[in-house]
């Protein structure tokens, strides 16, 4: 007897090929690593790990990837916006990286009102595929997160491996973990929890070219009113430009000095041995050290002189 569907209509997934980096259909069969995965940090990459391992013993028919949703499902379910660590193109990125053949991205106020058995049985069984999955100890899934890893396997009908935390000094990596360091401006510590540099990547933006006018010409931008924002202050960054890495020093902050202070949130970065024109070009900062606070100073003078400082404490930064 065909099985009755639990829901009327099929939810919109999105489902990307991680090869090509453009849309595909579903693979007629899969192996799906479950979650938020913010920041792609070592926890995450403990799943996906998990799932090619359980690909070797299935067969070459099977294709492992990833299914979550564009926004954090925590914008929604506190109605406040969640710090992102990465934006899915980022996230797109890293899961290529390590090993994934496609991701799945849905929208989560598509799939928040379904119940644990709608969700695993119609969602990750019938349009996705699923013939296994992996998920954190903490996995949560339905309405209210009332399903747990636990339920996952007896309402799917096909084996999920549960991964226990990954833990650094202690402690279990997790995205809220990183955020947390983030915003204290210990850089590299987020570092060592995501087991890469934080970034900042994007396009350079005309700003007032004080910078420019100062002997220090900068690239500006703008940090996503949705992403993790570092401490306001002074760092040792790497920057990556046109295939070609340079140290440089960044500020992130509102430009007390010069500016009536803002709730917009720049990042302002100096290129050591830089010559050329920015305007345009897509530039990624690494964050590596936190050097000093954000202040306002006296004159364009002193700034002028703290600059160049900072330039000299960032060029003689050793990780």
């Amino acid at each position: 007897m065909e099985r009755r569907n639990l829901i009327v209509q099929p939810v919109k997934l999105t489902c990307i090929s991680l090869l090509t980096g453009k849309e595909m259909p579903i693979p007629y069969k899969t192996i799906l690593c479950l979650g938020n995965f913010d920041g792609v940090h070592p926890g995450h990459l403990a799943l996906i790990r998990e799932s090619i391992r359980i690909r070797k013993t299935l067969g070459t028919d099977v294709l492992c990837g990833a299914f979550c949703f564009w926004e954090h499902s925590s914008d929604l379910l506190f109605q406040r916006p969640v710090e992102h660590l990465n934006s899915a193109e980022e996230r797109t990125e890293l899961f290529a990286k390590a090993g994934l053949e496609f991701v799945i991205y849905a929208d989560f106020a598509d799939l928040r009102a379904l119940s644990p058995e709608v969700f695993a049985k119609e969602i990750l069984a019938n349009q996705c595929h699923c013939t296994a999955a992996v998920c954190g100890f903490n996995y949560r899934f339905g309405k209210g997160a009332a399903g747990t890893a636990e339920d996952l396997s007896r309402l799917l009908g096909a084996p999920v491996s549960v991964c226990p935390a990954v833990e650094i000094d202690g402690a279990p990596v997790s995205s809220t973990r990183i955020r947390t360091a983030i915003r204290e401006g210990k850089v590299s510590e987020a570092a060592r929890l995501l087991g890469r540099p934080f970034t900042l990547k994007g396009p350079v933006k005309h700003g007032k070219e004080l910078g420019r006018k100062l002997g220090f010409p900068t690239a500006n931008q703008e940090f996503s009113p949705f992403a993790a924002v570092p401490r306001h202050g002074v760092y040792a960054t790497d920057c990556f430009l046109d295939g070609k890495w340079y140290r440089g020093v960044s500020n992130v902050g509102n430009h007390p000095t010069v500016d009536v202070p803002s709730t917009a949130v720049n990042c302002e970065t100096y290129l050591l041995d830089y010559e050329g024109d920015l305007y345009g070009k897509t530039l990624t900062v690494e964050f590596l050290q936190f050097l000093r606070p954000e202040k306002t100073f006296e004159s364009i003078e002193t700034l002028k002189k703290q600059i160049a400082l900072d330039a000299e404490q960032a060029s003689k930064f050793t990780e």
